[in-house]
């Protein structure tokens, strides 16, 4: 359900305009908790009534969180091989497989950056896994702002084509999709263990 405080949030960057699409977006696409795909579509609502524009919403909004998105790519990349490395023993990680974890990170991280933004949860951490798994800035970039232009389209769209209806549907997608990202998680951690296991 979409809280007062959420749609308090979304109207104080609706009233900013095109700034309080970029900065609001740019937080979700830092990876910090925030409603990104409420707010995307509430613009949509919002151009359907003639408010803003549909094509500079998805346009900014796919500029900020591609550029939010940045920052948790950066740490991973610097930091992340290092915090893995570091607590591994306490994981019971072997080094032979925190290096296979950055192969298999490297192998898929595009995939995850392009269809994994449209999940909770694992769009916040794409970036940073495509970060551990050293994928080279250019194509991070690429896909990073690829996989961002998906979700934005997405929910601009709900929102445009729903009209008044579009927080009863945002609210029975956030079901599913949460359902299905949880799935997802657990069947990727499957994966890994097994590919691990074999090495």
């Amino acid at each position: 359900m979409i809280t007062a405080m959420w749609e308090t949030i979304v109207k104080w960057a609706v009233g900013l305009g095109g700034i309080g699409v970029f900065v609001s977006l740019s937080i979700e696409g830092a990876g910090l908790p925030f409603p990104g795909d409420v707010m995307l579509a509430f613009f949509g609502y919002l151009s359907s009534r003639g408010q803003l524009s549909l094509p500079a919403v998805i346009l900014i909004a796919t500029l900020g969180s591609s550029l939010g998105s940045i920052i948790p790519f950066a740490l991973g990349r610097r930091y992340g091989f290092f915090l893995l490395r570091r607590y591994a023993r306490y994981l019971l990680i072997s080094s032979r497989s925190m290096e296979q974890t950055v192969r298999l990170s490297n192998r898929y991280g595009v995939l995850v950056l392009l269809l994994g933004r449209l999940f909770p949860g694992i769009r916040a951490l794409s970036s940073y896994i495509a970060g551990i798994g050293l994928l080279p800035w250019p194509v991070f970039l690429l896909c990073s702002t690829l996989g961002f232009a998906l979700f934005c389209i997405f929910w601009t769209l709900i929102g445009y084509l729903l009209g008044e209806n579009w927080r009863t549907v945002v609210g029975l997608i956030h079901k599913y999709l949460v359902g299905i990202a949880i799935g997802a998680i657990i069947l990727i951690v499957l994966f890994l263990t097994r590919r691990m296991g074999r090495k």
